[in-house]
């Protein structure tokens, strides 16, 4: 015969002074894991700033054309380009900025 365990947990009556330290307490827990979870992340950007998504060097070139940054990798078995939400639509918009962009990513394989 196998015991299986139970877990009870024992609600404080609403209006109480441990219900409101209760719940004070949660929302200070929820408030200080969001701010571990941001700080985290934008640790975690910083140090892989310029780290292709692809082949993971620390080897991306950033080229502006226009209002739209792109970012290639320049790792010679790679070549990435990395784009950012919404650049794609940019540069579809302005056929110019492909045009540069096409030119400007060619340019850094030329020796």
């Amino acid at each position: 015969m196998t015991l299986k365990r139970v877990s009870v947990k024992i609600q404080p009556k609403k209006g109480s002074e441990k219900a409101f330290f209760a719940a004070r307490d949660q929302h200070k827990l929820r408030e200080l894991r969001e701010k571990a979870a941001e700080e985290a992340t934008k640790k975690y950007c910083e140090e892989h700033k310029y780290h292709c998504f692809r082949c993971g060097t620390q080897s991306l070139a950033e080229i502006d054309e226009g209002d739209v940054k792109i970012e290639i990798c320049v790792n010679e078995n790679c070549g990435a380009i990395h784009l950012d939400p919404g650049e794609l639509k940019e540069i579809i918009k302005d056929q110019r900025v492909l045009s540069a962009a096409r030119n400007a990513f060619l340019s850094v394989f030329k020796k």
